[in-house]
């Protein structure tokens, strides 16, 4: 009996290695999150969420599809590290050439924003800096992240992120414990860079550990590597910057049309759904990879439905903690959005839904199955409007609401185009 279980032991061992990393560093994480919260006054926490989102957004139009290019590019060759490096470089380069080309977008709205909201001062502007210095570093992380993910190196993947998380929330303690003054927003975002540049300095360790050198391909191969990133890529460039736009659509819309407030609140409850990362993080290290290597049949089907059925049941009842435990929630923001209470769920429910949506397409992407992504962009559009004629953007639960319905439609379409491609695994294995 226990020799039959022993193939399982090993993948089991790295569940547990990378769930519970994870889930320490999503505690941590959300420590130091519920501390800005509580601790940062609102006026504060808005531009805090403000710059987040920004550095989101950036970090989203460098992805254009390529994000989703690394697995399928290296596909069953994840055992080579020359091949695995290479084929990262590939599209990383076009990355970074996409992040300087994102600051002529975002620059102009930080400026509008920050101008209407009164945001000013050496200690904003010290924030913003920090907030760019985070992003390069960012993209860095993601390569050497991505490169350890396919070629299995988990114990230390776990351990950067351990020392990574650690370092934030300390140095997010530190500035919080001290007078709260107008640097504060900087010494958080300080806070963040400086847990990157360790993830860096661990990573280039980590490479040289490995005996992992970075080597560029041969001009042929980087030829034929470029057709099969536009191959995978072009179907997604639209859909991508489109998705990432809706990532943040909803703090955009309020700094552009509400209150410091509202947008404060609205980052609050973003703060509380971040439990929800721990499954996304722990599927990216082990669950992706294992459906990009695995052969079409049988077990490819059963992994998938598998890891989809215990997604959506962990989604459903988070849920159900919101909808009918919001006041448990609701301490962990503190007195200064005590009276939003009866809104938890709302904020909730747009979280699983685009979480859920985002764990349909990166199943599909894993097997290069990118086609058809761009009729999302009419469908979630249509949906948008419908609303906002229909309940506008005016209050704060009109926002939430906004978001549901965005995110719903996401969740509709690519759930509908995971069924596509199950039903052709289906027709391709009985024909």
């Amino acid at each position: 009996m226990f020799s039959a279980l022993t193939p399982f032991f090993p993948r089991l061992r790295k569940i547990l290695m990378v769930g519970g990393t994870e889930s320490f560093g999503v505690v941590l994480g959300g420590i130091a999150g519920l501390l800005i919260v509580n601790v940062l006054p609102k006026d504060q926490y808005a531009a805090y969420t403000f710059l987040v989102a920004c550095l989101t957004l950036m970090l989203g139009i460098t992805d254009t599809g390529l994000a989703h290019c690394c697995l399928p590019v290296v596909g069953k060759r994840s055992s080579e590290p020359p091949w695995v490096i290479g084929a990262c470089q590939q599209v990383f380069r076009k990355r970074w050439a996409l992040l300087f080309g994102g600051f002529f977008i975002v620059a102009p709205y930080w400026f509008l924003s920050s101008r209407e909201h009164g945001w000013t001062g050496m200690g904003y502007w010290a924030a913003t800096v920090f907030t760019v210095a985070t992003l390069l570093f960012n993209l860095r992380e993601h390569y050497a992240g991505t490169v350890l993910t396919i070629l299995g190196h988990v114990s230390t993947l776990t351990r950067v992120s351990f020392v990574s998380i650690t370092v934030r929330i300390v140095f997010v303690c530190a500035v919080l414990l001290l007078p709260i003054t107008a640097y504060s927003l900087s010494g958080i975002m300080a806070a963040t860079a400086a847990a990157s540049v360790v993830s860096v300095v661990l990573y280039v360790r980590a490479f040289k550990s490995h005996r992992l050198v970075e080597k560029k391909l041969s001009p042929e191969t980087a030829k034929e590597v470029d057709r099969q990133i536009y191959k995978f890529a072009k179907p997604l460039v639209l859909p991508a910057v489109f998705y990432q736009f809706q990532g943040v659509i909803t703090v955009f819309l309020v700094s552009l049309f509400g209150t410091s407030s509202m947008l404060a609140e609205v980052g609050a409850f973003g703060r509380l759904s971040m439990m929800l990362i721990v499954f996304d993080r722990v599927a990216a290290v082990i669950l992706f990879p294992a459906i990009a290597r695995a052969p079409d049949g049988g077990q490819l089907e059963s992994m998938v439905l598998k890891a989809h059925a215990l997604y959506l049941a962990m989604m459903a009842l988070v849920l159900l903690t919101a909808v009918y435990f919001p006041h448990y929630w609701m301490l962990l923001l503190g007195h200064q959005y005590k009276d939003r209470e009866s809104l938890v769920w709302m904020a909730f429910m747009a979280t699983l839904l685009l979480n859920s949506a985002g764990f349909a397409f990166r199943t599909m992407a894993a097997r290069g199955f990118t086609v058809r992504q761009s009729y999302i962009i009419p469908f979630v559009l249509a949906i948008q409007v419908g609303y906002l004629a229909l309940f506008g953007a005016s209050t704060l639960q009109a926002v939430l609401g906004f978001g549901i319905a965005t995110c719903l439609a996401n969740f509709l379409y690519q759930y509908a185009m995971l069924a596509t491609w199950f039903v052709a695994q289906r027709r391709q294995k009985t024909g």
